[in-house]
Formats: structure tokens, C-alpha cells, sequence
């Protein structure tokens, strides 16, 4: 017999795209499934559609109502009340393909704690931008590479709830890249599987947090501190350390070298090389960097 998952969706200002969303998982050729729609103090008719929901489907969808108190402690609040043996996450603006969870689950196995997979990136009308597979190569003991960048989207995993007894929840902490925290504690402990073939749509649009490259930046920053350990006694996990610091500074050198602002970019691509001496095109971008702007000026105008 099949175990339950719980599914938790919080919402805020979806009235829009919601039904889609919760038709995606009312689809799933995996049976038994509880969705717990978390309404965070939304303000436009996303509750009356949420309510809808849970009259026709009483036995499979509860709403929460709560005051806006953000994505975290939205998703924290479907936690506490699921009852199902495993944990999945999905967006309010994103949709789960039909067959994701008899996929995943039957991945579980003793020891694993996750299972994720690849992406479809859909824009906001709901067509194809492009597909990431999932690396199939990132199975298994994956806290180390996990420490450079994070390599799921949210919508993709499943997770234990016994896993999440164990390390905790959604940390408020964290202004984004939340997930990529919870993950890491995760994968520190447990095992990974994953279907590298893309089982969510995830959609595109203006609002995604992802986009805010400042942001996201000092996000990375707060897992590096929290999470990397140049000292660690571990080669593995201080190798991966300095590869998540040197991405970190590239990414920085990136974004100011964006800006035109090539003092800044240099700067961030010199502090590359002190943790890895070949890391990406680094030394290329350090070199354009010194050019300024007349030489990256001429330079694109060549393409």
C-alpha cells in the first residue's frame, strides 16, 4: 500500500494561476495525496478559489488562512500539520507533470532522505523556454557539491518528514535561498536519488525571487558562512569550500561587470583566484575587467 505525501502550496495573490497549479497535483497517477493550501494573507480571490478546492475535494485538500507572514512561515505552518510520511513542495504559479511522485517515491529507499529532478522553465503564458535535466551524477552522499550551488528547484523535491524531524524546518533566517539551507541540512545526513528527467513546470515571470540577483547574491554569502568550513579536516568538504567561495566572488564579478563597473569586477575576480586559480572564465573576465569600458565597448562591437 502507497504512503501518504503531503503536499504544501503557499499562496499569496494567485487567484490567476492557482487552479492550474492545484489540477496539477489532483492529476497525479500517485494516490494517497493531502494538499494543504497555505493562503498568506493573500488580497485579491485566491482564498475564494482555495475554499472552492477544499468543498468539492474535502478528503483531499485543507486551506489555511492565515495573515501575511511570508513564504517561509507559510510553508513551515503546512508542515506542522502534515500527516503524510513524505513532504513535497510546490509554488502557486507552478505545475507538477502527472506521473512526479510515482516516480519519486518508489526512489526512496532506506537511508534517502530527498529525491528530486529535473525542470521545465515555462514563461508566464505556460510555454517552454527551455529544459534542465537534473545531473544524474549528483546521487548519493551530495553535501559537498551542494555546497557550491544549489541544484534543485523547490517544486522538484520530496523529502521525509522524519528527515525534517530530524534537522528542522524552513529557517527564518534567510530573506531567500531558504530551500538551498533546508536541503543542505538534509543531504548532510541522508542519501539522494534523483529522475534527471524534468517533472515540474516551473514559471518564469517578474515576480521570482531568483531574479534578484543582490539579493540571491547575499543569500549565497549567508549559506557559505553558515555552511562551508575552509578548515574542515575533510578534504572533500574544504575543497568544496573554496569552490563555493571562488563561485561566490565570481558571481559577485559578474554582476558588477554587468554594471559596467569594472573596478569592482576586478576586484571580485582577483578574490577568485584565492580560492581557485582555474575557476570558469575567470581569468578571460579579469582581463576585460582591466580594459574597462572603451575596450569592452570596441569588443562587443566586433561580435
Amino acid at each position: 500500500m502507497n504512503k501518504l505525501v503531503s503536499v504544501i502550496v503557499p499562496v499569496y495573490n494567485r487567484a490567476h494561476l492557482v487552479s492550474e497549479t492545484i489540477e496539477s497535483i489532483l492529476s497525479q497517477t500517485y494516490e494517497p495525496i493531502e494538499t494543504i493550501l497555505i493562503n498568506d494573507g493573500s488580497t485579491d480571490e485566491s482564498l475564494s478559489v482555495l475554499r472552492e478546492y477544499e468543498s468539492r475535494f474535502p478528503d483531499k485538500i485543507r486551506v489555511i488562512d492565515q495573515q501575511n507572514q511570508g513564504q517561509i512561515a507559510a510553508r513551515n505552518n503546512g508542515i506542522e500539520i502534515a500527516q503524510g510520511e513524505y513532504i513535497a513542495f510546490l509554488d502557486s504559479d507552478d505545475l507538477w507533470l502527472k506521473d512526479k511522485l510515482e516516480r519519486q517515491i518508489p526512489l526512496f529507499e532506506d537511508g534517502v532522505g530527498l529525491v528530486y529532478s529535473g525542470t521545465e522553465i515555462i514563461d508566464e503564458n505556460g510555454c517552454t523556454i527551455r529544459v534542465e535535466r537534473a545531473d544524474e551524477l549528483i546521487s548519493g552522499y551530495i553535501y559537498p557539491q551542494l555546497l557550491v550551488k544549489n541544484r534543485m528547484t523547490g517544486g522538484t523535491v520530496v523529502v521525509t518528514s522524519d528527515a525534517l524531524k530530524r534537522v528542522g524546518l524552513f529557517s527564518s533566517d534567510f530573506k531567500a535561498a531558504e530551500n538551498w539551507d533546508l536541503w543542505l541540512r538534509i543531504c548532510r545526513i541522508y542519501s539522494v536519488r534523483v529522475v534527471p528527467d524534468p517533472l515540474i513546470k516551473y514559471r518564469v515571470h517578474s515576480q521570482n525571487m531568483s531574479g534578484d540577483g543582490q539579493l540571491m547574491l547575499r543569500a549565497k554569502r549567508q549559506i557559505i558562512e553558515k555552511h562551508c568550513d575552509l578548515d574542515s579536516k575533510d578534504r572533500v568538504i574544504a575543497s568544496y569550500s573554496r569552490q563555493a567561495y571562488a563561485d561566490y566572488h565570481y558571481r559577485a564579478g559578474l554582476n558588477f561587470f554587468a554594471a559596467d563597473q569594472y573596478r569592482l569586477a576586478r576586484k571580485e575576480f582577483i578574490s577568485v583566484l584565492r580560492f581557485s586559480f582555474v575557476y570558469e572564465d575567470t581569468w578571460l573576465r579579469l582581463i576585460r575587467s582591466l580594459i574597462g569600458a572603451r575596450g569592452n565597448n570596441l569588443l562587443r562591437s566586433l561580435k
